[in-house]
């Protein structure tokens, strides 16, 4: 008897080619953040928060000291590209969009926990479908924040990072068609989500050569519509399945369909009958084995493994790392216009550079995931259970730890020499942040 899969592991190579573009493209915007707080702090948005008794600067407006105290407002406000822009600021509006990003973050977390319990509920097809509808209404949102409409930005880009976690997870199971290096596919999906950051660079270089964020969100948008390729041609309405890897895989030759028929013994019991009968006889008590199993597994419900030590820690791990990530995104351009005392050029460059580093997780995150591989070939003849799943990533979790520790370290020096340190350290914290989060989950 045969097993139909809508994934298709003949075509597991496009899938993961797919799955890499869609969320390089839509999956980790929120973490531009560094990038897009530019671009609009250049727009003068919160501006009028700053009381510009001091050196203020935004657009073609400039007050001194001198000046009477006018606070910045839509009407006096003149922001331009090419004008003396310092995008320094004030500690108020600094404040406010640091605050746009931990309302942000939060959200993301939320909806990712809200995402994942209705791919649970409901299958990779219906949480595909939620996830486009509150990127696209999230990208509209940011596309038309302005001086007269700052708020949208708090909803706008809190749906964009709710939206972005599922393009990761309902393509992580891609990696269940590979019997061997599935951490390692795991790790480039991961550093496909850490490169997304680079969508928010490319927005503000399209901005500095004049060609408008509202624009540029607007063509994200457009771009959003490959989604549906994967959604409805490529990705199984439900999960795809984890089977045993003593399945033999057996692929129709007409390929007319599309479908992988999976026979256990037929195959054998053909060519050999003796071996059939005894395999059959065995596959009789092996069926009733796993139905007793089953009942077992029955048990094991939902809670229970949200409940269970490993799961428990995992979580706490993940939750102290990302809060550290997610502070240092969100004090990032306060921290570089403090150490490079406002000076606007520089700022723009080393938010670029920054960018430009993140992009080197596309190696680092499958190197993560080879390391991670490499462990369970070491322990894959230990006789625990329990060591064959955990010992495996204690090193991977551990260098991430050690990464995080040695961020903060750096970030407590104000050198301008030490930014480029930096960033190379966030690169490969970010990629063994992200590629064991997602990894480890996937392994248990």
């Amino acid at each position: 008897m045969g097993i139909n899969l809508t994934a298709n592991p003949r075509l597991r190579m496009l899938y993961v080619v797919w799955g890499f573009i869609e969320i390089l493209l839509f999956g980790g915007l929120i973490f531009g953040w560094g990038s897009l707080v530019y671009v609009l702090k250049d727009e003068g948005i919160y501006a009028y928060l700053c009381d510009c008794t001091d050196n203020c600067t935004y657009g073609n407006t400039k007050t001194t000291s001198t000046t009477t105290t006018t606070p910045v407002t839509a009407t006096n406000l003149t922001p331009t590209i090419g004008g003396d822009v310092k995008g320094k600021g004030c500690k108020e509006q600094d404040s406010m969009l640091s605050l746009v990003f931990t309302v942000a973050s939060f959200f993301s977390c939320v909806g990712s926990a809200v995402m994942g319990h209705i791919n649970y509920k409901f299958g990779t097809r219906v949480t595909r479908i939620c996830a486009s509808l509150a990127f696209v209404a999230g990208c509209l949102m940011v596309a038309f924040v302005s001086v007269d409409l700052p708020w949208l930005i708090f909803p706008g880009l809190s749906l964009v990072g709710a939206a972005g976690i599922p393009w990761l997870f309902t393509n992580t199971q891609i990696s269940i068609l590979f019997t061997t290096g599935s951490s390692t596919v795991v790790g480039l999906l991961c550093g496909a989500f850490d490169c997304s950051a680079a969508v928010q660079l490319i927005v503000k270089l399209a901005y500095e050569n004049g060609f408008s964020r509202r624009n540029s969100y607007l063509v994200l948008v457009g771009l959003h519509s490959m989604v549906l390729v994967n959604t409805f041609l490529f990705l199984p309405k439900d999960f795809i399945l984890k089977l045993d890897a003593e399945v033999e895989h057996n692929v129709n030759q007409d390929g007319q369909n599309g479908t992988v028929e999976v026979f256990e013994m037929e195959k054998k019991s053909k060519t050999d009958p003796e071996v059939g009968e005894e395999k059959e006889e065995n596959a009789i008590n092996k069926e009733a084995e796993n139905t007793s199993n089953e009942k077992d597994i029955g048990k094991r419900t939902l809670k229970s493994c949200m409940l269970s030590r490993a799961y428990l820690l995992h979580v706490f791990w993940l939750c102290i790392l990302q809060l550290r990530f997610d502070y240092y995104f969100s004090s990032l351009n306060p921290w570089i216009n403090n150490i490079l005392d406002g000076d606007k050029n520089q700022v723009s460059f080393y938010t670029n550079i920054s960018l430009y580093l993140m992009l080197g997780s596309i190696i680092t995150s499958p190197l993560v995931g080879i390391l991670y591989d490499w462990q369970k070939r070491i322990f894959k003849n230990k006789r625990s259970e329990k060591c064959r799943q955990l010992m495996p990533s204690v090193l991977p979790l551990t260098l991430a730890v050690v990464l995080a520790s040695v961020l903060s370290v750096l970030a407590l020096i104000p050198v301008e020499e030490i930014l480029y340190l930096t960033f190379i350290a966030l690169t490969i914290f970010r990629s063994f942040l992200y590629a064991m989060a997602a990894a480890f989950i996937s392994e248990m």
